[in-house]
């Protein structure tokens, strides 16, 4: 009995130990792979990152805010980062299913900088990392359902922008003189004084200075006053007259335009040749709408006569004539029903007479933000058109303005870029 169970023991200790060296051989065949480190300073590693968007959120920049936005209050929860802002979004290339948009924003990192930093890039004052640039990869999924699959990291402030100009630049390549842009006049001791040589020497002009159209600045309101070599002309509001001198000041003349006008908003007064000026006037005005009168003078403003009216009585935000037949009114934004503003622009070729809106093709990422057309200017029959963004515009701060060309003297338009007065844009 005793044997038997010794025997019993022997084969249970064989049966471990061949358990025992068959498991290490398995081990040696397939061994428990070491764990791998993610790399947690790159952004990647939160990807894929999926968001479900709102029905109305179709445009590819829109949805890739959602995302972005989404993804940064993460990080802001885990403690990686403040806050985020964003200077803007654009769609680079794909289609409604997978596309890619880029992004230009900044970071501001918490008091103590954390050990997952995500490798954002160099902190400047008040712990800012400013114009930090990613190429986001987004897939379409069901039910509204997008995946921010891949961020790709540049240095490109500019990507995906069209070509900018500084407002050197524009004003050089569309033969404007900045040079010629002086301080020509001066209101000193209730008495009106012009200059013709940058200030050296100084001609009172024999107005009252109440009689003069002004600002709440008390100085003279911009369009009401033409100051040149061949002719220097002042709107007065006494009924609609005009103080004008062909003789650089050693003569003047008071000229009637108008006594039977309504109240009078706002006055546009130019001349396009030593004969031939202009005097847009509105008045009238009900709370977003009024009437407009077109002054016309074919003999350097001596006598006026009224050229016709825009069959628009929306405000006037800005006007006037390239020659004695060529003109532009601006009514500042066009809304139709729930669509986005586009610039109201209208046109006459015959002097006044007649007028028609013209288009203005604003390219679709640029939609909502640019707006309201300045008069352009023109170098024989190649014009140039600068657009002003809205009451509400904020594309990089409200003061990047949108570039235009015509090649048939204003009756259609091309995009053709963008121009940068404030240098936020162009590289430092």
């Amino acid at each position: 009995m005793k044997k038997k169970k010794v025997g019993i023991v022997i084969i249970l200790l064989c049966m471990v130990i061949l358990l025992v060296v068959k498991m290490i051989n398995e081990e040696k065949a397939n061994p428990i792979p070491e764990p791998v480190e993610v790399n947690k300073t790159d952004i990647n590693s939160k990807l894929p990152y999926p968001l479900q968007v709102e029905e109305y959120d179709q445009k590819p920049e829109t949805i890739a805010y959602r995302i972005l936005f989404d993804l940064m209050k993460s990080l802001e929860s885990e403690g990686s980062i403040d806050g985020a802002n964003y200077t803007r979004f654009t769609k680079l290339s794909g289609n409604e299913n997978s596309f890619t948009v880029a992004v230009v924003f900044n970071v501001q990192l918490p008091e103590e900088t954390p050990e997952i930093d995500y490798g954002w890039g160099e902190m400047e004052d008040h712990r800012a990392v400013p114009s930090i640039v990613w190429k986001l990869t987004i897939n379409k999924g069901e039910n509204r359902t997008y995946t921010l699959t891949k961020i790709e990291k540049t240095n490109d402030t500019q990507i995906g922008l069209p070509p900018v100009e500084s407002l050197e630049d524009y004003q050089k390549n569309a033969g404007i003189d900045a040079s010629l842009e002086i301080v020509d006049y001066e209101i000193d001791n209730h008495q009106l004084k012009v200059t013709y040589d940058n200030g050296q020497n100084w001609e009172s002009v024999p107005v009252a200075v109440e009689d003069l159209v002004l600002d709440h600045a008390q100085q003279l309101q911009q369009g009401t006053f033409v100051i040149g070599p061949d002719s220097t002309a002042f709107v007065l509001n006494k009924g609609l007259s005009v103080l004008i001198s062909t003789d650089k000041g050693e003569s003047w003349n008071e000229v009637l335009v108008s006594n039977q006008l309504p109240a009078i908003r706002l006055q546009i007064l130019g001349f396009t040749s030593e004969q031939d000026g202009y005097l847009i006037v509105t008045g009238d005005k009900t709370m977003s709408s009024e009437a407009n009168f077109i002054f016309k003078t074919n003999d350097g403003g001596q006598s006026w006569y009224n050229a016709g009216s825009v069959n628009n009585y929306d405000l006037v935000t800005d006007g006037g004539f390239i020659d004695d037949q060529l003109g532009f009114v601006s009514y500042g934004e066009y809304r139709y029903e729930s669509e986005l503003p586009v610039p109201n622009l209208y046109r006459t070729a015959d002097g006044g007479g007649n007028w028609e809106r013209i288009e203005v093709p604003i390219p679709e990422e640029y939609l909502g933000y640019f707006t309201t057309a300045e008069i352009p200017t023109f170098q024989g029959t190649d014009g140039t058109l600068l657009i002003n963004q809205g009451p509400q515009g904020d594309y990089f701060g409200g003061n990047v303005l949108a570039k235009f060309h015509s090649q048939d003297q204003g009756k259609t338009w091309s995009f053709a870029g963008l121009v940068d007065p404030d240098g936020v844009l162009l590289p430092k």
